[in-house]
């Protein structure tokens, strides 16, 4: 799965919702984070499954949890993405049944480097991994008699893999796997920053200082891979994925700053070797910093891997605009929030400080269909206010745009567009949102716009040629004023559909977008022409 999620007829989807917290499932709580995805406009709900509950008792199943998460979210009209808390939640094995947790001298922990245990299963425990895939693949199994309808896309097994407070296993399990010769599979890798490495093929001669690191991420890859391997077994549908703790917020020294073992960015080349049954190796990217956001996005849009976010803040301008980011700037596939039911009040309405995010979803919602199609074509752009920014250009081949956002010039927003349909109350932050939008080439001289506070003007670039371009340059027929339609409207499907055609005084400005909305502004190719 290099590319985007799909329904069972092969339908691309691009998936927007919101996680619900650890505990919600089979709660009343899901029912709020049920209705916080519908009010931000999304199409998936992200929610546990826990092997405790799924197997109470040694290979006693009991699947009431995962049909009870099915039905509420196919009666809202939700697909699902299922998060597999088994062996590690954070790294810790919280959600692993009292079995397990009994049994130490079975399901072993690991061993930091003073001897004493980790709160961590170990991944080099055949045992612990023999119960986690079995329960898993029992799960699966259940969904494809159960989910015929393909309400789950996907699965995702484990929760950010990896172990706390130490950069390896330690114990004598671990210690026999690391004086093995380092697999073939990885004699090719390299890995930045290692240090000494003087060609050996072992941990140390291949990766110097990051011989644990590397080690421990083989290992915790495997053990992931095996899982899928089973699940998939199973059942061949659902797109199979895992999240990652990332290191690039910090000083990326494992055990430290992220759980050592975990696919982060240095460590993505291992596990893909390591784990080829997985489709994807998703990051959780909470950083509001935009080059941090950046960084991460960059090294895990790869060939061999398309992005998919599982988790971001649900809230907040900055990730507002960061996902617009991840979208245009690194083709994401998909974008969720963690924290659905924090988003709402005790009313059940959506937060102030939700309303940024649910804009930004609404925006990627609308240009959905147009998102799959272009993905990677560069035309797609993001429009991003940054901060102290007023304006943002974009040069196109055949156009000057200049975006003007209505929160940097408050007394100049009567200039940027008809304030038509922004006096509804419920467009209460528009004007004063920080601007953001996509801007989506769907021809020459046709462009789909979406997001919020922010309007756009569109300048008829001169020919290399032409004698008169400062006139030409400088008249209105050069303008957007020469347009052929302006139309509000949505997707239904693949199909554009009018809701209400802008003309006079709600097109003769800039063209504006609001509450994330879609607009379609269909250019006169002959704009700017010498007409003598």
């Amino acid at each position: 799965m290099n590319g985007f999620f799909k329904d069972k007829q092969g339908n691309p989807l691009f998936l927007l919702g919101l996680q619900a917290h650890n505990s919600s499932t089979g709660t009343s709580m899901l029912d709020k984070a049920i209705a916080a995805v519908k009010l931000y406009g999304g199409n998936v709900l992200e929610t546990p499954l826990y092997w405790n509950a799924i197997e109470p008792e040694m290979d006693r199943y009991d699947m009431t949890l995962v049909r009870d998460t099915v039905d509420r979210a196919r009666a809202a009209g939700l697909k699902l993405v299922l998060l597999w808390f088994a062996t590690s939640k954070n790294g810790h094995p919280n959600y692993a049944p009292e079995y397990v947790k009994l049994n130490p001298g079975v399901y072993r922990v690991a061993l930091g480097p003073d001897g004493a245990p980790v709160p961590s299963l170990s991944p080099h425990c055949e045992a612990t991994l023999e119960r986690d895939a079995r329960a898993f693949a029992r799960v699966m199994a259940f969904l494809k008699d159960y989910d015929e309808e393909g309400t789950v896309v996907a699965v995702q097994i484990e929760n950010e893999m990896g172990l706390s407070n130490t950069d390896r296993d330690y114990s004598a399990l671990a210690q026999r796997d690391y004086e093995q010769p380092l697999p073939e599979a990885l004699w090719d890798v390299e890995l930045e920053d290692c240090g000494a490495c003087d060609g050996a093929r072992t941990w140390r001669g291949r990766f110097g200082r990051h011989a644990h690191e590397a080690f421990s991420a083989w290992h915790h890859a495997r053990y992931i891979g095996a899982i899928a391997k089973r699940g998939r077994e199973a059942y061949g549908y659902p797109v199979l994925l895992t999240n990652v703790m990332v290191g690039e917020s910090h000083y990326e020294e494992a055990g430290k700053c992220y759980n050592s073992g975990a696919a982060v960015g240095r460590m993505i080349d291992i596990w893909k070797k390591g784990a080829p049954e997985l489709d994807l190796v998703c990051p959780d990217i909470y950083s509001p910093v935009a080059s941090v956001y950046a960084r991460i996005c960059d090294r895990y849009d790869r060939p061999d891997n398309a992005l998919f976010i599982p988790e971001s803040a649900a809230t907040g301008e900055a990730n507002a605009l960061n996902a617009l980011r991840a979208a245009a700037q690194f083709g994401a596939v998909g974008i969720c929030g963690f924290g659905a039911e924090s988003a709402l009040d005790n009313e059940g309405n959506l937060t102030e400080d939700a309303y940024p995010m649910m804009v930004t979803m609404r925006t990627l919602k609308s240009l959905a269909p147009l998102l799959i199609r272009y993905r990677g074509t560069g035309r797609v752009h993001a429009f991003l206010q940054e901060e102290f920014a007023d304006e943002q250009y974009l040069k196109l081949d055949k156009y000057h745009v200049l975006a003007h956002f209505f929160s940097a010039a408050p007394e100049q927003r009567r200039g940027l567009g008809s304030r038509i349909n922004l006096r509804n109350p419920a467009n209460r932050g528009h004007l004063m949102a920080r601007g953001r939008g996509i801007l989506i080439e769907a021809g020459e001289d046709e462009f789909f716009l979406a997001g919020a506070g922010l309007a756009l003007d569109f300048i008829r670039r001169p020919e290399p040629g032409d004698e008169n371009a400062y006139a030409h340059l400088s008249s209105r027929q050069a303008g957007q004023l020469n347009f052929l339609s302006v139309e509000e409207g949505h997707f239904e499907g693949e199909k554009w559909v009018v809701d209400y055609l802008r003309n006079g005084d709600e097109s003769n400005f800039s063209l504006y977008a609001h509450e994330g909305g879609a607009v379609r502004l269909r250019l006169n190719p002959n704009m700017g022409m010498d007409l003598h």
